[in-house]
C-alpha cells in the first residue's frame, strides 16, 4: 500500500449537503502529503483567523490523496479559493447556516492501489469480500490513530493524569532525565517546540502543555479510548464462542441506524436479536470508555474491565473537567462494506474500492483481505 500517495485516494461523503446560503462557508479542498492539523493551521494563519475558527468533520491521512470538507464563517468564495498552500487545492465552495463539526460525516469513499500482489490473489481477495459483506468488517481503528510511533494513547493516560510534564516528556520521546534544553535541541515538530520554549521560558510544564491546540490533546485522549476498544475487539475475535457478528447474554447492542444503545441481558434476549444481527440491523459493541458509556454485564463486563485495568484506566478518568475530557460511549464492533470492488489493473496490482462508515478504517479492511 501507498508507495504512492495516488496509491490511496479517501473522500468525505458529508452527512448533509451544504443548504447553499448562510454566513458559514463549506469547502472542499484536495490535499497530498500534509496531515489535517497542518493545513488547519497554514489555513488560519494565512487568513488572520483562529485555527479553532475552521470547521472540520475528521481527520484525514497525511501520505495519501485526500478530499475533505472545512467550513469558515464569514469567508468570501474569492479568499478561500485563493488559498496558495503547497499541496492542497480547493475544490468547491458552498454556504451553508452552520459550522462543520467534527462527525458530521456518513462515511469514507476509498481507491487503493494494491502492488507486488502474487498470482491468485486477485480471487483470494474476492472470496474475502464475500465474508465481510456477509459478516462484517471488524471495526478496529487504523494505527494512524495512534501517531507515527504509536505513542499517542500514552499522551493520552498522561492527561487524564494531569501530568504536564510527563506528557510533554513522552510527546518528545525522552527520558525523566533529560533537561527542556536537550529536549528542544532535537524536536522536530513545530508543535512540539512551541511546547517546549513556553516550558523553558516559565519554567512550568503546564505552560508548555496550553500552547497545544486543543484538538490535538483531545486526540491523544480519544486514541486512549481507541486502543482499549480495539484491545476488547482483539479479545472477542480470538474466543472461538464470542463472534463479532452475534450478540450474547451480556452485550451492550449497538443500532446501526442511530447509534443508539441497549442492553441485552438474558440468552433468551439475545436468541430473540440474532435475525437482526443477521440483517445487519445491530451488533455488539464495545467501550469508548468515559463517565456515559454503557456497562455490558457477565462475562463481557469482566473483559472489558480487565482491559481496562491492563490500561491502567477507570471510566471515570475521562470525565475531567479539561478540554480533552471525553464522555465515552459505545462503539459497533463491525461495520458494513459497502460499494466494494476489486480488479487487476496491473499485471501485479490491484485496485480496491468501497465504502465505510464515518469512524471506520480502510486499514481494518486491508488487514483482513492479506491476513
Amino acid at each position: 500500500m501507498r508507495e504512492d500517495d495516488d496509491d490511496f485516494v479517501v473522500e468525505e461523503l458529508l452527512a448533509y449537503e451544504p443548504c447553499g446560503e448562510g454566513t458559514h462557508r463549506f469547502f472542499q479542498i484536495e490535499k497530498r502529503g500534509r496531515t489535517t492539523f497542518d493545513v488547519l493551521r497554514q489555513i488560519a494563519r494565512t487568513l488572520g483567523r483562529k485555527e479553532s475558527d475552521i470547521g472540520c468533520a475528521g481527520l484525514k491521512d497525511k501520505y495519501a490523496v485526500t478530499r475533505q470538507w472545512l467550513s469558515l464563517e464569514f469567508a468570501t468564495e474569492d479568499e478561500l479559493r485563493g488559498l496558495d498552500i503547497d499541496g492542497v487545492s480547493v475544490l468547491d465552495v458552498v454556504p451553508h447556516k452552520n459550522k462543520l463539526k467534527l462527525g458530521h460525516l456518513r462515511g469514507n469513499r476509498f481507491v487503493i492501489v494494491l502492488r507486488d500482489v502474487a498470482p491468485g490473489d486477485l480471487e483470494r481477495c474476492e472470496a474475502k469480500l464475500e465474508v465481510l459483506r456477509a459478516r462484517g468488517v471488524p471495526n478496529a481503528f487504523g494505527p494512524q490513530r495512534f501517531g507515527n510511533t504509536g505513542s499517542t494513547p500514552e499522551l493520552g493516560r498522561r492527561l487524564l493524569r494531569d501530568d504536564a510534564e510527563g506528557f510533554l516528556r513522552a510527546f518528545a520521546g525522552a527520558s525523566e532525565s533529560d533537561t527542556v534544553a536537550s529536549m528542544l535541541d532535537n524536536a522536530r515538530d513545530r508543535m512540539l517546540r512551541r511546547a517546549l520554549e513556553a516550558w523553558a521560558r516559565s519554567g512550568a510544564a503546564r505552560d508548555g502543555l496550553r500552547t497545544l491546540p486543543k484538538r490535538f490533546l483531545s486526540l491523544c485522549v480519544s486514541a486512549l479510548q481507541s486502543a482499549v476498544f480495539n484491545e476488547v475487539l482483539s479479545r472477542r475475535l480470538a474466543e472461538d464462542a464470542i463472534s463479532i457478528d452475534h450478540v450474547v447474554a451480556g452485550d451492550i447492542a449497538f443500532l446501526h441506524r442511530n447509534g443508539a444503545c441497549f442492553a441485552v441481558t438474558t440468552e433468551e434476549e439475545a436468541i430473540a436479536a440474532a435475525p437482526r444481527v443477521a440483517g445487519f440491523e445491530i451488533s455488539p459493541s464495545a467501550p469508548l470508555p468515559g463517565p456515559d458509556c454503557l456497562r455490558a454485564t457477565g462475562a463481557v463486563l469482566e473483559t472489558e474491565d480487565d482491559v481496562l485495568a491492563r490500561f491502567d484506566v477507570r471510566h471515570e478518568d475521562f470525565g475531567v473537567r479539561r478540554p480533552w475530557g471525553q464522555k465515552g460511549g459505545r462503539r459497533a464492533l463491525r461495520v458494513p462494506l459497502e460499494a466494494c470492488s476489486v480488479a487487476a489493473v496491473e499485471p501485479t496490482a490491484l485496485e480496491l474500492r468501497f465504502a465505510l462508515p464515518r469512524g471506520s478504517f480502510a486499514t481494518a479492511v486491508t488487514a483482513e483481505l492479506f491476513t
